[in-house]
């Protein structure tokens, strides 16, 4: 982000910032702050253009043992620093408005509840800065490690986002993002939507301004190069409720993209950080750019940037430091892109990735929510 969003705690679960460039506000759908509602009518004067940065899954910290080895996580981060993981995509990440990043794992000091599972991913509460060092704002929290230490995990997980002013999206909250009257709303879901939960984050969304609703969906086979048909209904359903993009991740690899009715889905962005895997399997995955352009406060385009990425600088392990790629390394990752993608899928280009094809928004769009 340009300057950076100051988040306050207002309430239980809601943030609210008041910088320059735009505010933030994660809340209950069933507590929409006043501050949106009681402004909603005022009229936006010309254009806003608001972009947006997604990355794809991100482990602060990796398994209860393996993290704390000589070449683990929790080690290299003590070695170098909190703001080496984003060090090398921060100058990009700092021009944007909003950077999203899917957090996989919990942020606290309490192992006690670990659940039965293969793998628990925990990381200490003092990571949250490691997010705020690489210009990131806001965390996804809706998949499935979030609750590997169960709700009191969680709860750390969530305090430790608050105390370092970064919000946060779940099945429970959802975060908007005013820029200058221009709102962006973002929601997320694990392994498919409930749709009554999903109705219910839109509505209060478009109550508090949103004329651009984002849904982050968590969702997918891990490792397989292209959607299962799961995620192509569930993306459908969610274009139906009127989102204006579906991002997605889970299956650790990059996955295309495609057009369902209005709505473009982008099935997996693959790893970013990913602290909870030594030696991965793909290291190749994409950084998600979104254009939303606005015209009095109402979203009339969008265009996605595709930014080809390493989730490490080793070609035989992980380092834990994303990093862009240029040339044919770019390439190979496009390639990936383009083999489960449908339609045109346009070049990448280097220092400006690759831009899709404005879209223009049809009005209809903003109003099927309001008609279910």
């Amino acid at each position: 982000m340009r300057k950076k969003l100051a988040a306050a705690l207002c309430a239980l679960a809601l943030f609210c910032a008041p910088p320059a460039v735009g505010e933030i506000y994660t809340f209950s759908p069933d507590e929409i702050p006043a501050a949106l509602t009681s402004t909603v009518l005022r009229v936006v004067e010309g254009e806003t253009t608001v972009r947006l940065t997604f990355l794809g899954d991100c482990t602060l910290g990796g398994t209860t043992g393996s993290a704390n080895y000589g070449k683990g996580f929790v080690q290299t981060v003590r070695e170098q620093g909190l703001a080496y993981p984003f060090a090398r995509l921060r100058p990009l990440l700092t021009k944007d408005d909003l950077t999203v990043a899917n957090l996989e794992g919990v942020l606290s000091e309490n192992t006690e509840d670990k659940q039965k599972k293969e793998f628990n991913f925990i990381g200490s509460p003092e990571y949250a800065k490691i997010l705020t060092l690489g210009s990131i704002e806001c965390a996804g929290l809706s998949n499935n490690h979030a609750l590997d230490f169960g709700p009191a995990g969680k709860a750390d997980t969530v305090a430790a986002l608050k105390k370092e002013g970064v919000a946060y999206f779940d099945d429970d909250a959802v975060t908007v993002l005013d820029k200058d009257g221009a709102r962006v709303g973002l929601m997320g879901s694990l392994f498919g939507v409930d749709v009554a939960k999903a109705k219910r984050q839109i509505r209060a969304l478009r109550e508090a301004g949103c004329t651009a609703i984002i849904h982050c969906l968590h969702m997918g086979r891990e490792y397989a190069q292209g959607p299962t048909a799961s995620q192509r209904a569930a993306a459908k359903l969610l274009g139906g409720l009127g989102v204006l993009l579906v991002v997605g991740h889970h299956p650790h690899g990059a996955q295309g993209m495609e057009i369902l009715g209005h709505t473009p889905v982008v099935y997996s962005l693959g790893n970013a950080c990913f602290g909870g895997n030594h030696v991965p399997k793909d290291l190749d995955a994409v950084l998600l750019g979104v254009e939303i352009r606005f015209l009095e406060g109402r979203a009339i385009s969008q265009q996605l940037t595709f930014w080809p990425i390493s989730i490490s600088g080793q070609a035989r392990r992980n380092d834990f430091q994303p990093r862009l790629l240029n040339g044919t390394d770019a390439e190979r990752v496009m390639k990936k892109l383009r083999a489960s993608s449908s339609g045109v899928f346009h070049d990448f280009v280097e220092n400006e990735g690759a831009k899709q094809p404005v879209m223009e928004l049809i009005e209809e769009l903003d109003m099927e929510t309001e008609n279910q």
